[in-house]
């Protein structure tokens, strides 16, 4: 009898034993089929994309091709598009030109909110909300004295200009032309000019005295000085001051570039193209709650006023 119940227990071990090691076959083999379905997926997206062998046996061995998103049906629906059709950052190397619609308007979002740059340590000047902006105090960026900030567009709120020149002694030029207040010193650091910026020399007919920031170096004897930090809160006319800027290579010199866009259309994605260009990535960005707008395309709420902080490194 004990040799029965022992010849049982055996046999109940053995198929224990098999049932584990069917199991782990089973495990194995539906991984492997798993894996080949996504090769042969992810060759298929690629051979619709690139369109021969040659392309698609350089893809799978790792050769560098343009990114493109892989779409999946997992994917929430509202992202799809913005996913497929957008581009949210290198808009340098993007084309622009043959963007539909659609894409340069999901396009300028997605750039405009999103950092393609890390500032180790970066410092609000002035207020929190309107008026105070960042300033990265990275070593390679930061602004040291002697140093000269342009600061275009007050409003009567001097909080960054009087923070940045008590913080790092620089001199600050403050422009204005629609304030009341006449040209005047501030402070001993703090300048006020009763001008403003933009993409002409010229007098508007409300009397304002406007220029081009290479005129305004000019007027300022600052032709050959170095501008550490250039901020700009214009109210829509930083395209034309910014093209103006761009087309005279004074992109090229500041360090820091704080600018505040107004998005009441879509074809500027070529001038954000040129200051791509001239090496400025963006550390820092944040959607004016003032500028609220639902945008198709888009989860949540967008705004169409994003206030853009770039640093430009030279090595």
């Amino acid at each position: 009898m004990v040799g029965k119940y022992r010849l049982l227990v055996q046999i109940l071990c053995l198929a224990v034993m098999a049932m584990a090691v069917i199991g782990l076959w089973h495990r194995h083999t539906t991984s492997e089929s798993s894996q080949t379905l996504l090769q042969n997926v992810n060759r298929k997206h690629i051979h619709s994309l690139f369109g021969t062998k040659g392309s698609i046996d350089a893809a799978a061995a790792g050769a560098k091709v343009k990114y493109v998103e892989v779409e999946s049906p997992l994917d929430p629906v509202i992202l799809r598009d913005l996913r497929r059709l957008s581009v949210s950052h290198d808009l340098a190397h993007a084309d622009v030109i043959n963007m539909t619609s659609q894409q340069r308007e999901l396009t300028i979002h997605s750039v405009l909110d999103n950092t393609d740059t890390v500032c180790n340590r970066k410092l609000r000047m002035g207020n929190l909300g309107d008026g105070g902006w960042e300033i990265c105090d990275d070593d390679d960026v930061r602004p040291r004295a002697p140093c000269v900030v342009y600061s275009f567009g007050i409003d009567n709120d001097f909080s960054f200009d009087d923070d940045t020149a008590l913080t790092y002694g620089c001199h600050v030029f403050s422009f204005d032309p629609s304030m009341k207040a006449a040209t005047h010193n501030r402070s001993d650091l703090v300048h006020f000019y009763k001008i403003g910026i933009a993409g002409q020399t010229k007098v508007t007919p409300q009397g304002w005295k406007l220029y081009t920031f290479s005129d305004i170096r000019k007027l300022l004897g600052h032709e050959n000085t170095q501008i550490d930090v250039v901020k700009m809160d214009i109210e829509n006319s930083e395209w034309g001051a910014m093209d103006a800027m761009v087309r005279a290579g004074e992109m090229k010199r500041f360090k820091q570039f704080l600018v505040e866009y107004h998005l009441h259309a879509f074809d500027h994605l070529k001038l954000l193209q040129g200051v791509d260009k001239e090496g400025y990535k963006t550390f820092y960005t944040n959607k004016n709650i003032n500028c609220g707008k639902k945008v198709n395309g888009f989860p949540g709420k967008r705004t169409i006023c994003y206030e853009v902080h770039y640093l430009r490194r030279t090595t």
